[in-house]
């Protein structure tokens, strides 16, 4: 393959401070790439890409994100480069779609919950659980979730979950009682937890939640009696790279070992097991890039869940 393009840019969802060690590998493979890393809160990052599409200006080679059914759009609607790595083998069922997208990570989310306003016994993981949590007094003007209108992450989860009919109309009721907080990304949500503020954040990327518990004794991860509901960090190449042999040799290190162990190091979960993927794999509930696309990405459906739930936080 052609290596000759000295440039390449990212548009990716992942903080570059979290994503050093796999950068400087790449670069160490390929010296003569030049990695532009543009990080951004998902839904912007996605408009922005669509923009530049359709002003006829491409800039990203590789876009990296783990808002799936944004990414899956893309994949479907004929704005991602085909690229059959040879690295996909080596994935486990569920992980690549039709050469256009690869699942580079498989992450759980998670509850965080401030000790101190908290009963970290009480399991709250699972839709269920979430909901009975958010029926305790204590949490009543005290929880903190995203503003899925801007968080792509936080949409894609309330959309897998609102698929769950009468448990997602009573988790939707116990939302309104409690009057939440909402942020556009992890670090404010988590810090709103870590401060006080909140009794509890819910659907924490794993990464973000493990790091804010080892750093603060204040904090933890509630239980849960069910699979924790994980997703991916799609990467996928634009169908306008400017620079698509640069973009196909970052995926395929992406996906590689060494790549793989870059992420683990960085504690973002590698999707590979030979690269120390969590051996709790089996209490999760992976969402699948090859399956129930139709209904994650159906219009009405995604309007109909944006109207409840900002009528949800509004409150009566």
């Amino acid at each position: 393959m052609p290596t000759h393009e000295n440039r390449l840019v990212i548009y990716s969802a992942a903080d570059k401070q979290y994503c050093t060690g796999l950068l400087e590998g790449f670069s160490a493979r390929h010296p003569g790439i030049a990695v532009e890393f543009v990080f951004g809160i998902s839904v912007a990052l996605h408009e922005r890409y669509l923009a530049e599409l359709a002003a006829g200006t491409p800039v990203a080679d590789v876009l990296w994100s783990s808002a799936m059914d944004l990414q899956m759009s893309l994949a479907r609607d004929g704005k991602a480069l085909p690229h059959a790595s040879p690295e996909a083998r080596a994935l486990p069922p569920g992980a690549a779609y039709r050469d256009l997208a690869y699942a580079t990570t498989v992450e759980p989310l998670m509850t965080l919950v401030n000790r101190g306003l908290y009963d970290v016994r009480v399991p709250a993981g699972s839709l269920a659980e979430r909901t009975a949590a958010l029926g305790r007094d204590r949490c009543r003007g005290r929880v903190a979730a995203y503003d899925i209108a801007n968080n792509g992450l936080g949409f894609l989860a309330l959309l897998h979950e609102s698929r769950h009919g009468a448990d997602f109309d009573a988790f939707l009721e116990a939302i309104a009682a409690c009057k939440p907080k909402t942020f556009g990304s992890n670090p404010a949500l988590v810090d709103e937890v870590a401060s006080g503020r909140a009794a509890l954040g819910y659907h924490v990327l794993g990464s973000y939640a493990l790091r804010a518990v080892h750093a603060n004794p204040a904090l933890a991860i509630a239980s849960s009696n069910a699979p924790l509901l994980a997703i991916s960090r799609l990467a996928l190449i634009s169908s306008r790279a400017p620079h698509p042999n640069a973009a196909r040799l970052f995926v395929d290190y992406l996906l590689s070992q060494e790549g793989q162990r870059h992420l683990l190091t960085a504690g973002l979960f590698p999707i590979r097991n030979e690269a120390g993927a969590s051996s709790s794999s089996a209490a999760l509930a992976p969402i699948r890039i090859d399956r129930d696309l139709d209904t994650l990405l159906d219009p009405e459906r995604r309007r109909t869940l944006l109207s409840r739930w900002q009528a949800a936080v509004a409150g009566p």
